[in-house]
């Protein structure tokens, strides 16, 4: 069953289609589409990198990148349109567990399960037009996760249900 999603249009009212994080979705999804963007990359960077030999680092912070290297990523959101990457946001890495789980909801996957790939699909609604998504979410080899969501170049055809 692929599932429609509606692009929101209206204030905060509480409920969990209208949260935060939800509509933060929606209006990545809404201007990725707008500008005719083809793919959406969600993925963690790597740690940041111990300085070359001959810079100092301070030992604790070292041990630090060492047992933790997953605190020390950047979240980054990319586009690919017009035959070029672009950076969108870079949200706080605290975020990124979070928006690919609200990915993978969209996108019917189980999240009792980690498969190595995973591939689905949902619709989203902007105006008139319903664009059909197709989401990839894979496990890399640290263990991490990284999304990639295809954009339609042109929406499906549907008609909308009297009200």
């Amino acid at each position: 069953m692929i599932r429609v999603y509606p692009a929101p249009h209206e204030p905060y009212d509480g409920s969990a289609e209208e949260t935060p994080l939800v509509k933060l979705w929606y209006g990545l999804l809404t201007d990725c589409l707008k500008r005719g963007s083809e793919r959406i990359h969600l993925f963690l960077s790597d740690p940041l990198e111990p300085p070359q030999s001959d810079q100092a680092m301070d030992e604790e912070l070292r041990l630090e990148i060492e047992a933790y290297p997953h605190a020390f990523r950047t979240f980054t959101i990319r586009a690919y349109a017009n035959g070029a990457w672009e950076d969108v946001m870079k949200p706080s890495s605290k975020m990124y567990p979070a928006f690919l789980q609200r990915l993978k909801v969209m996108a019917s996957f189980s999240l009792a399960k980690r498969l190595p790939i995973e591939q689905g699909r949902f619709r989203y609604a902007l105006g008139d037009a319903l664009y059909e998504i197709a989401v990839t979410v894979r496990v890399l080899p640290d263990g991490s996760e990284e999304a990639m969501v295809d954009l339609p170049s042109a929406p499906v055809p549907f008609a909308r249900q009297p009200s």
